[in-house]
């Protein structure tokens, strides 16, 4: 799920059975009076603090110029004045987010983040493909397709990558998709969008003894080798949320020249969890992060438990019944016994600062836009790598003063509770796909039999298994 939603939410991704489901931190019951609390100390704080609704943009001056495929489209022009002509979101203050006056606080947004699955659903039909990668390990692939793809084999395909044990499932996935497939491009077509649910959620069979964490891009080299297999001709974007935003764009950054992405949306990254975690464990006593360590650390704990089976021949699965002795648990500790023992850190503040796509945002070379919200209580207020951005022509990075960890509720023209993010993510990628990028470098498939893989890489390969 996104990175706090995981545990309010009962680890319902997992599906999981009775015997289990009562193992939780939060009981899905106590979610409402929580957020009445949270609710309350938030009109509180309301008063005290203005109500801004601007949108703080950081880029470079001047911002890269970016190639047209054809000069037929018109001259090239810089990143930033195509986004002023396109993305009101970002630059028209009528347009610009203003929080619901009870969901005030980051900490009520974030809370009723975790609500909206069921408050607010808004319906996605996936087709779902399994795919064995070349460790053993399985990954789910469910995708809308366009309507337009069967008249133009050129549709965008849009990857999309979600957060902390979440999947296609989830709130912030369906309305950020709901709301990219209602788009008319230029061109006449639709996107066709692509959801990669990591191992072992939202009922994705774990078929080795290994878990996606944040860092892990390979994963995501699987699902573009699946992409441009299924998709040879389509431009590939990306859109990534929370802890998948992080690995997204740490995977664009180690690609840099040769990324097959012709543009990324990051949404509610964390960028450094080296600070991040240090706000969580050391701020504020209003930052409550105590009860944010718990809840993530006994989701990830949770989801390890759900799918122990696969590693009882693990040689660590000593250590990892561990973790299931202690009633609770939490990220410091997960990362410090499971995460590090399983990929080999050192210990979990090695992890924090080896999977923090801050240090690879220098290395960028596409479109890149980065929307974040300041009262973020989970990536805490320290985060947004800003003097990166400044420095790399390629990256916009946009940030709220209100909206929480993947929240920015607001009102809709109508009154309705509508979500904000979605207008500045389809604004940027509508932006990048009417201005005809120039096409970037393509994956070269191979095929041998029934497995598809990368040419040169031969650790990067997949056989479709339904």
């Amino acid at each position: 799920m996104s990175f706090f939603v995981a545990a309010l939410r009962s680890n319902h991704c997992q599906q999981l059975p009775t015997s289990l489901s009562g193992d939780h931190f939060l009981p899905q019951n106590l979610t409402p009076i929580l957020l009445a609390i949270v609710t309350l100390c938030s009109l509180i704080y309301s008063r005290l603090t203005p109500r801004s609704g601007s949108v703080h943009l950081f880029f470079s001056a001047p911002s890269e110029v970016l190639a047209r495929s054809s000069s037929d489209f018109g001259d090239d022009r810089q990143l930033i004045d195509i986004l002023r002509s396109k993305a009101d979101s970002l630059f028209n203050p009528q347009y610009a987010f203003s929080p619901v006056l009870w969901l005030f606080g980051g900490h009520a947004q974030t809370i009723y983040t975790s609500m909206s699955d069921d408050l607010e659903v808004d319906e996605i039909e996936y087709e779902r493909t399994l795919i064995r990668l070349s460790d053993g390990g399985t990954l789910a692939i469910d995708v809308v397709p366009s309507d337009s793809t069967s008249s133009n084999a050129t549709s965008p395909v849009l990857l999309v990558t979600h957060g902390l044990t979440g999947g296609s499932h989830e709130a912030y996935v369906r309305a950020a998709i709901k709301h990219l497939t209602s788009l008319r491009l230029d061109c006449g077509v639709t996107f066709a969008i692509v959801v990669l649910n990591s191992r072992g959620c939202n009922q994705t069979p774990v078929t080795s003894p290994k878990l996606s964490h944040a860092g892990v891009t390979d994963d995501i080299r699987h699902a573009i080798l699946w992409i441009s297999a299924s998709f040879p001709t389509s431009p590939i974007y990306g859109l990534g949320f929370s802890v998948g935003a992080n690995t997204l764009t740490k995977y664009a950054g180690e690609e840099g020249d040769t990324c097959p992405l012709s543009a990324i949306v990051s949404v509610a990254n964390v960028w450094d969890f080296v600070r991040g975690s240090r706000y969580i464990e050391h701020g504020p006593a209003f930052s409550f992060g105590w009860l944010y360590s718990l809840v993530l650390g006994n989701a990830l704990r949770n989801l390890l438990s759900t799918h122990r089976e696969a590693f009882k021949n693990s040689p660590h699965s000593s250590q990892l019944g561990a973790i299931f002795k202690s009633r609770f648990v939490t990220l410091r500790q997960y990362h410090d016994s499971v995460t590090s023992l399983l990929y080999g850190f050192a210990g979990a503040d090695d992890y924090y600062a080896q999977i923090s796509s801050a240090r690879y945002i220098s290395k960028i070379r596409i479109p890149f836009l980065g929307l974040n919200a300041a009262d973020d209580p989970v990536t805490g207020p320290d985060t947004l790598p800003v003097c990166d951005a400044l420095a790399n022509p390629w990256i916009v990075l946009a940030q709220t003063d209100k909206g929480g960890h993947l929240g920015w509720f607001e009102r809709g023209p109508d009154g309705a509770i509508c979500k904000w993010y979605v207008k500045p993510v389809g604004d940027f990628l509508r932006a990048m796909v009417d201005y005809n990028l120039a096409p970037r470098p393509q994956i070269k498939v191979e095929y041998l039999g029934d497995t598809v893989r990368q040419h040169g890489r031969t650790d990067i390969s997949y056989v479709e298994v339904r």
